[in-house]
């Protein structure tokens, strides 16, 4: 699986798909705490932020 951006490969879809987030921009894994606006392009980095408030 490669991207037609950059031609990085990965060894499953889901890993392109979430390189391409940052190609595009696209941060579609949000804070769920209220009144945090926070987003991110990978959902682990959202996980962790979680536990800082």
């Amino acid at each position: 699986h490669e991207c037609p951006e950059c031609g990085k490969k990965f060894p499953r879809p889901s890993g392109l798909v979430t390189h391409r987030n940052s190609h595009s921009g696209a941060k579609p894994f949000k804070c769920t705490v209220l009144n945090c606006d926070k987003s991110f392009t990978v959902r682990s980095n959202a996980r962790r932020h979680l536990k800082t408030h």
